[in-house]
């Protein structure tokens, strides 16, 4: 056996090594993840984030399992990639997460520097599916953004803050984001930030301020479909002739500076097959430019067509379309987003972590950027986060013994209030991703052999 990645120190730790015992059965730990690549057999640990490749007995030793102690066992034994019959590996890592919950609260907090700002939560689309629909619309003052400025300041802890502008459509807000970065560009505060928006107001201007001011590093910018069902369904206020192309436009001016565009095609049964369109089109404008990334994301909720009929899929068509979808994007050149191989989480969503906070235009702070009702605010740029009840709230955890034999279970942490806990979509699009990164790792590991 020979490891290509190392295991998480702090993690490999927890779990330990594992003695041999000649007298029980073994069989694969429901954690591991095993890829053929090549005519050889590469295993990951999805609890320690351990890549081995194994050689051609301990290869074989796996297509007779579950089987007693042989000596071939002895490495995989010890790194726990086989288990005898009767462990327990989901309680052993219920248990890790509850360590790593403890040992994190007994720290001293570390300060907040992961943001969500709405500087508003007015939009100028009219999306069907839009979860906040029935929202206020509100936008930030002046005095607000001010505050904002001086609780960033007060609360980052020295550390670089990592911000998201969200909304509502955030650019009908871009005077608070811009005298909100003018403020930490004054106090010398290091941030950068990306922004989620539809795209449709940005301009020459607007670029360019984003790249000099606002240290845009990128954008995800959604789509509902080619052209005149896009213009439907966004139903811009104040259009002008062709949103759909000046959205486009905007895409290539935020590319052309520099700045990562994440282009993303929300989907049901009433528009998927338009995903090619989108890549075709993407392909031909923005020429394979590396800063670009095409995938799709799937609509949330309940509607009709216009015959009544549901064009939302169910959890399987959703799961299987995904994969589908973003593996032709793949083929394009269009889809190329980093990913890691996985490990143990035990704080995985923002809503559950000390470091993150989401600003409402009123200066109210929430956990979750999809919760803004009053009973969720946790505090205020004033006085800062002080409902223990509510941080409270946000860190019980849903254990699901649905999800027990899942080999991605370590990685996956499902907050029990959160309203999409119940949902599994990205499982085969994960694995997918998993494998192709093992792959690429296998071909760089014997190169440099």
């Amino acid at each position: 056996m020979r490891t290509i990645v190392e295991p998480k120190e702090r993690i490999d730790t927890l779990w330990g090594i594992q003695r041999t015992d000649t007298a029980v059965i073994y069989r694969m730990m429901r954690y591991v993840i095993r890829v053929d690549h090549n005519g050889s057999v590469f295993l990951q640990n999805v609890i320690t984030g351990q890549l081995v490749k194994l050689d051609q007995a301990e290869a074989e030793l796996l297509e007779k399992l579950p089987a007693t102690f042989t000596p071939e066992m002895e490495q995989l034994i010890e790194h726990q990639f086989i288990v005898p019959d009767d462990f327990d590996e989901h309680q052993r890592v219920v248990g890790i997460r509850s360590i790593l919950r403890k040992l994190a609260d007994k720290q001293e907090k570390p300060g907040i520097n992961h943001i969500t700002i709405f500087p508003t939560t007015a939009c100028n689309a009219r999306c069907y599916y839009c979860f906040e629909k029935g929202v206020k619309p509100e936008t930030m003052t002046e005095q607000t953004a001010n505050d904002v400025v001086e609780f960033l300041q007060k609360h980052s802890g020295g550390k670089k803050l990592w911000i998201r502008w969200f909304g509502g459509e955030p650019t009908v807000g871009a005077d608070r984001i811009s005298q909100i970065c003018e403020g930490l560009h004054q106090r010398e505060i290091d941030f950068s930030s990306k922004i989620t928006t539809n795209g449709y107001l940005f301009d020459e201007k607007m670029v360019e301020k984003a790249c000099s001011l606002w240290n845009l590093d990128s954008a995800m910018i959604s789509v509902d479909g080619t052209r005149e069902r896009y213009n439907r369904v966004k139903a811009y206020v104040n259009a002008c002739d062709d949103p759909y192309e000046q959205v486009m436009n905007n895409i290539g001016l935020l590319l052309a500076h520099g700045v990562h565009v994440n282009l993303r095609m929300n989907f049901d049964k009433q528009n998927y097959l338009e995903f090619k369109e989108i890549l075709e089109e993407a392909g031909n404008r923005f020429n394979g430019n590396p800063l670009l990334n095409v995938y799709v994301h799937q609509i949330n909720g309940h509607y009709q067509n216009v015959d009544s009929s549901l064009i939302q899929g169910d959890e399987e068509w959703f799961s299987e379309m995904i994969l589908e979808l973003n593996n032709l994007s793949r083929s394009m050149g269009l889809l190329h987003k980093k990913s890691e191989l996985p490990r143990l989480e035990y704080k995985w969503c923002i809503a559950a972590r000390d470091d993150a906070v989401t600003i409402l235009p009123q200066g109210q702070l929430v956990s979750c950027p999809e919760r803004m009702n009053p009973d969720q605010y946790k505090g205020d740029l004033k006085h800062g986060v002080n409902n223990k009840d509510l941080i409270c709230f946000w860190k019980q955890f849903a254990d699901y013994e649905r999800c027990w034999d899942c080999c991605l279970f370590p990685e996956c942490v499902k907050i029990l209030n959160c309203a999409g806990k119940d949902r599994c979509l990205y499982k085969l699009e994960r694995l997918n991703q998993i494998k192709e990164l093992v792959c690429n790792l296998a071909d760089i590991s014997a190169d440099e052999q």
